[in-house]
């Protein structure tokens, strides 16, 4: 066996499709749509692994898709932006997971999400995969596969010997136990508040929810991603903050993954955790600048020239 990379992405595959109508039909009614669309997209899962190998990182997949277009889509996909699939399983009997988004003339979607052949992502797989990294490197896992398992990739990883970063996206609606198996928790503003209990659109500091959260979660470091603000993280020397640089904002899908496949990037090189942070406030940065996902993701000949003139500022807060 060749080689395994030092980064492991356990996560989903699950692609959004699109289609537009001037109003979300009730119970039982049909409405004509237009516009519809099949993007070059991923899961969460796929996306940072995608994103990570383009920014440079030699990267792992493990997940489970189905024996269809969409899982032979994703596989090649992850395949040509150089991620080893040796750990990518195909489902004999369900469909890989899928997204339907319907936009109204408003642009609020309404959505609905199988997540299929992810729901059967075996214990069994993650901890092979964890096995053959001896003990180096980092895992990146997501809450769009079931959470308790990606927990469990994350504790295994951590006795490993590895750095395990958990984006718990989506954030569940129910309590999650076993946070503070990670090393690393990456939660966007919106996330930090509902894993609080909170509700999506209370007012809260920054700061001051980043502090709360990683004191309640158990987490050894927690950075909450907050948009065109940057990122806030804190550890156990205090709280600091990045701001990004300022770039005109086309499309904001998809940036919190770029954010969190360069930081798995900047880790595994052996950047510290401020200075990782930074250089993917850039890289997400950059990628807004451009429509899309996967397409816009950049690579790290792209992000490392846009930094030379647009430097992120890190800033001690406490």
């Amino acid at each position: 066996m060749s080689e395994i990379p030092p980064i492991l992405v356990v996560g989903s595959h699950a692609p959004g499709i699109f289609l537009r109508v001037k109003r979300v039909p009730r119970a039982g009614e049909t409405v004509i749509g237009w516009d519809f669309q099949e993007p070059v997209d991923g899961g969460k899962g796929s996306n940072q692994a995608i994103a990570a190998a383009r920014l440079g990182g030699r990267v792992s997949f493990v997940g489970c898709v189905g024996r269809d277009r969409i899982g032979e889509d994703g596989e090649r996909w992850m395949r040509e932006a150089g991620v080893d699939t040796r750990f990518l399983r195909r489902s004999e009997t369900t469909a890989s997971g899928v997204g339907f988004i319907i936009l109204d003339e408003n642009g609020i979607p309404a959505m609905v999400t199988s997540m299929g052949a992810n729901a059967e992502i075996r214990r069994e797989d993650i901890a092979t995969a964890i096995g053959a990294m001896q003990g180096s490197g980092v895992l990146l896992t997501q809450f769009e596969i079931d959470p308790p398992t990606a927990l469990y990739a994350a504790q295994l990883a951590r006795q490993a010997g590895m750095t395990a970063i958990v984006n718990p996206a989506p954030a569940p609606e129910f309590p999650v136990a076993g946070l503070e198996a990670a090393t690393i928790l990456t939660p966007n503003e919106t996330e930090a508040k509902v894993l609080l209990g909170l509700e999506p659109d209370a007012v809260i500091d920054p700061a001051e929810l980043a502090a709360t959260l990683r004191e309640k979660s158990r987490v050894e470091q927690l950075i909450i991603t907050v948009g065109k603000d940057g990122a806030v993280g804190t550890d156990r020397a205090g709280i600091w903050k990045v701001a990004p640089p300022e770039v005109e904002v086309v499309d904001t899908s998809g940036a919190g993954d770029v954010f969190c496949a360069a930081l798995a990037v900047g880790l595994v090189e052996g950047k510290p955790l401020k200075v990782a942070a930074e250089w993917a406030c850039g890289a997400a940065a950059l990628s807004v600048s451009k429509p899309g996902t996967i397409p816009a993701y950049p690579t790290r000949a792209e992000v490392d020239l846009f930094l030379r003139s647009r430097k992120p500022n890190v800033m001690n807060v406490r």
